[in-house]
């Protein structure tokens, strides 16, 4: 047999280079795989970075290689298909995948490019590979400073309205809370809560009282929940308030005065003073309130005038301390507010 000479050596290894060469697509670095990311905008999944998003519905989107044909298969945490999918797809057409939310975790995309003009997709070629990307969704609450439960003078509680960070594609927000709360092991809280209503990206607590309250919430899609937010505690007050003032007595100058505090939270005593017109406040001493909110006092008024009552209560965990003043007057031995 007849041996090739050296000089046609070089040109059948650059023959056997062109051949290898026109075996690969020649555009496998132009395929490209995106997900939706939290802005909204599309975010390229980098296998060697694979990028973690809060969106729980994302859209994926292929741009194949113009060479030839594709498939796409989408796996959800569980390993399980999470979109329908795309077979033998024609390498002009992009593909884009609306997906369900299956949980927090990982989700695969597997791309598998075929030879160029593999029209029945049998053959693999490069290319092909898993675009894997993480869904971390959670819902943050942050935190509150003390929150004043109404007015003194009113007795309307006011809602507290909390903006709250959640996930983009969340079809319920469910925030909860409850008073004295402990937690379980997944986050939630124990036994009976309250339901604070979610829209336009702010959550409304309508709180029944004064206390500490946590909150935790979580958000949910396609019947799949994330976890639980880390729960944030709110301490909610009430100002000290009034509600009523009765003076019994028709006849003087000793007087008695009764009167019931608003919120039941107002234990302990409070002091009372008097005074005439604009004179100085004589301390009357500490009244005690009882377990339904009332107390009394008793004063003396011998001459007719413009009286003044001043109550001060030096406040608790619960009620805010505070100082009101209430004016009345002493006519022909008639107490009148």
């Amino acid at each position: 047999m007849r041996m090739p000479s050296r000089r046609r050596r070089p040109l059948l290894a650059a023959a056997a280079v062109l051949l290898a060469l026109g075996a690969v697509p020649a555009s496998a670095s132009a395929l490209a795989v995106s997900v939706t990311g939290d802005t909204g905008a599309p975010v390229a999944i980098n296998p060697a970075a694979p990028p973690s998003i809060r969106t729980l519905r994302p859209a994926i989107a292929v741009a194949p290689d113009p060479g030839g044909r594709y498939s796409v298969t989408v796996t959800d945490p569980g390993g399980k298909a999470a979109a329908s999918p795309v077979t033998c797809q024609d390498p002009t057409r992009p593909t884009n995948l609306q997906l369900p939310f299956r949980g927090n975790g990982r989700y695969t995309v597997t791309v598998t490019v075929y030879a160029v003009g593999d029209a029945g997709c049998t053959l693999a070629a490069a290319g092909s590979g898993a675009f894997p990307f993480t869904i971390a969704g959670r819902v943050v609450v942050p935190p509150v400073a003390r929150y004043v439960l109404r007015s003194v003078g009113s007795a309307t509680r006011r809602p507290l309205v909390v903006p709250i960070s959640a996930d983009p594609g969340s079809q319920v927000r469910d925030v909860r809370f409850a008073a004295n709360a402990k937690l379980a092991k997944d986050g939630s809280i124990r036994g009976a809560t309250l339901h604070a209503p979610f829209a336009n990206g702010k959550a409304t607590f309508s709180f029944p009282g004064p206390g500490t309250y946590t909150v935790v919430a979580r958000d949910s899609a396609d019947g799949h929940r994330t976890p639980w937010s880390a729960p944030v505690r709110i301490r909610v007050v009430t100002p000290f308030d009034i509600a009523t003032l009765t003076y019994p007595d028709t006849s003087g100058p000793r007087f008695r005065v009764f009167g019931r505090v608003r919120d039941l939270a107002t234990s302990g005593v409070i002091s009372v003073a008097l005074s005439k017109g604009n004179g100085v406040f004589t301390p009357l001493g500490r009244a005690r309130i009882d377990s339904h909110g009332d107390f009394g006092a008793t004063f003396t008024a011998a001459t007719a005038g413009t009286y003044h009552l001043r109550f001060t209560y030096r406040g608790n965990g619960l009620v805010t301390a505070g100082r009101l003043i209430r004016t009345f007057k002493v006519g022909t031995a008639i107490v009148g507010t």
